[in-house]
């Protein structure tokens, strides 16, 4: 009795053990398949830049090649094009004539948002979806319906060729993009938190400022990434009410660049590279308000 159960002590152990070794090839093989796909889905995206990339530190006969290398090994790399775009153009003045534009245009559009999105979703007027829809058609409007309006309007006031134009120009063409979605995010804000605090003696601003913005960081950062991206990468309004060399934006800078005569594909994509670095930057600070919002509602207390 005691050596048939030792027997059966023995080979229940080693039959477990063989199911959970039969079954390790397999988590492992699905472990490596998620691996792989995440880094192609990676390497998808990241190839724009890298072709920038090599388009910038390639010869222009490599350039222009009829059959391009995707890995051009062999190839001379030369950062000459960085070096004419500092010492041969306005870039640096680009830049910050650009910063100053989207900085200006993102905080005031969601500044406008904020308002106009807290007042369709705590009040019920009469007309409220006409507002909404009237939001909806300023967004879906092409640019260049309003461009000829907005030079005719800042001349006549005497803004034109002036930051300020193109930050008014491009808040008015953002905000109802910026109010919509914050709509929807204060939506999902219970109302009886607004009434509690009306309760404690908060006024509608005090609600606004001290209950209902503090919880809504991640929907302002998005608000503020959507806009600042929109505003930097904005042509039409700089290049319509920006008359002046010395105003000109990254956009306008990297457009004057495009010639009847020629293009020079190595200065143009070294500017298209360096264009993309503050984007880049803004959305790695607001990386972590995004991951909160979208996580917020992943775990219940």
């Amino acid at each position: 009795m005691t050596t048939a159960t030792a027997t059966t002590t023995t080979i229940a152990p080693t039959a477990a053990t063989t199911a959970r070794q039969a079954r390790r090839p397999a988590k492992r093989r699905r472990v490596n398949w998620s691996f792989i796909t995440m880094i192609a889905l990676v390497c998808f995206m990241f190839f724009p830049i890298y072709w920038m990339f090599m388009t910038a530190v390639l010869p222009t006969s490599a350039v222009l090649s009829r059959n391009p290398a995707l890995l051009p090994f062999g190839q001379t790399f030369s950062f000459d094009a960085f070096t004419t775009l500092f010492t041969e153009t306005a870039i640096v003045s680009w830049l910050l004539q650009s910063g100053f534009v989207t900085l200006g245009s993102a905080l005031l559009s969601t500044a406008v948002a904020v308002t106009a999105a807290y007042a369709m979703s705590r009040f019920s007027i009469p007309g409220q979806k006409l507002v909404g829809m009237t939001f909806l058609m300023g967004r879906v409007l092409p640019g260049t319906l309003l461009a000829l309006p907005f030079f005719v309007l800042f001349q006549a006031i005497g803004l034109l060729d002036t930051s300020t134009a193109v930050i008014l120009a491009n808040t008015a063409a953002i905000t109802p993009l910026t109010a919509l979605t914050l709509k929807g995010y204060f939506d999902g804000i219970p109302r009886e938190i607004d009434e509690a605090a009306l309760v404690d003696g908060c006024t509608r601003l005090g609600v606004l400022w001290r209950i209902i913005l503090p919880v809504s960081v991640p929907g302002l950062a998005a608000c503020f990434g959507l806009a600042a991206t929109a505003a930097w990468t904005d042509l039409l309004f700089a290049r319509t009410l920006l008359l002046s060399r010395e105003n000109w934006t990254m956009p306008q800078g990297i457009a004057s660049m495009i010639s009847d005569v020629e293009i020079h594909w190595n200065e143009l994509m070294a500017a298209g590279l360096i264009s993309i670095i503050p984007v880049m930057i803004v959305y790695w600070f607001l990386q972590p308000y995004l991951v909160s919002g979208m996580t917020a509602g992943g775990v219940k207390g």
